[in-house]
């Protein structure tokens, strides 16, 4: 746990001199980028696949949050069918990360425990009995 802790102290040392370092023109992606990238899919590899689909609706809810940010300061949140738009996408894909994530856990390869469907009530209400 401590050799964890130092790692990840030196590693953010790291990122941090990686950041100030132009990106080179032949780099697709900044080498800040792909290093918090690998280190993300690493973690990710080792949670539960519970914890993982908490993981993705977490991740997809900041996400959306960082582009509504970046929508306000390009006063794009100030149209507002494009506000309703970011937020109704941010809202869906943080739901269908948390139904992924709960889709693929444990339980779900075994039968379905509880009640079962519902019938929906009768739209003419409780017919009287004969008798």
């Amino acid at each position: 746990m401590l050799s964890f802790s130092w790692a990840m102290s030196l590693f953010g040392v790291n990122q941090l001199t990686n950041t100030l370092i132009p990106q080179t023109p032949s780099q697709p992606t900044h080498s800040a980028t792909t290093a918090f990238n690998a280190v993300t899919q690493a973690t990710e590899e080792q949670l539960g696949s519970t914890l993982k689909g908490v993981f993705k609706a977490g991740d997809q809810l900041q996400r959306g949050m960082v582009d509504l940010m970046f929508g306000v300061l390009s006063l794009e949140a100030f149209n507002p069918s494009q506000l309703m738009r970011m937020t109704s996408d941010m809202l869906r894909q943080t739901t269908g990360a948390f139904g992924q994530g709960f889709q693929s856990g444990p339980s779900a390869s075994q039968a379905q425990a509880g009640w079962g469907p519902i019938p929906s009530p009768d739209p003419l209400g409780p017919q009287p009995q004969a008798g």
